[in-house]
């Protein structure tokens, strides 16, 4: 860990930066040459609304740790390309909840299949083992992360 600020590559932060970065822009054009305009943070909501069907604005600010405001930009953006809405919770108006439309369900396989399909070129040449070594650690720094700076 000596010198880890002079040399980037060898700083988990600017690793883990740099790799998001380069993986985003990957899925994003493997979409694109699928015909689907998603980016990889649409693709992370989308995700999450498949999953859950509904799930609360704020529950997917904490689950993709943005703010509130990429957020909500984020969120309009889905509505305009018709991929989500946004409406009031039922069971408390002031927390709002997000729904796939017609539109958002029907991008899901192909959606799912374009990712699977990057995600299996990008991790042709690390082991199971490795891959599962970097999850768990991945995890850790992020629950340290939650606590020391919520």
């Amino acid at each position: 860990m000596n010198n880890f600020f002079f040399d980037p590559e060898s700083s988990l932060g600017f690793m883990t930066f740099t790799t998001n970065r380069l993986m985003a822009s990957f899925l994003r054009r493997r979409m694109a040459q699928a015909g689907i305009d998603l980016t990889a943070e649409q693709w992370g909501v989308m995700v999450f609304v498949w999953n859950r069907g509904t799930i609360g604005q704020d529950e997917l600010t904490h689950a993709l740790c943005m703010d509130k405001t990429g957020m909500s930009r984020l969120l309009a953006t889905m509505e305009d390309k018709g991929l989500v809405t946004r409406n009031p919770d039922p069971d408390d108006a002031r927390r709002r909840v997000v729904t796939a439309t017609q539109a958002g369900d029907a991008l899901k396989e192909r959606s799912r299949a374009v990712a699977e399909e990057a995600l299996v070129l990008l991790l042709q040449d690390v082991s199971p083992q490795d891959h599962a070594t970097c999850m768990r650690v991945l995890a850790t720094v992020k629950d340290t992360l939650r606590y020391l700076a919520p």
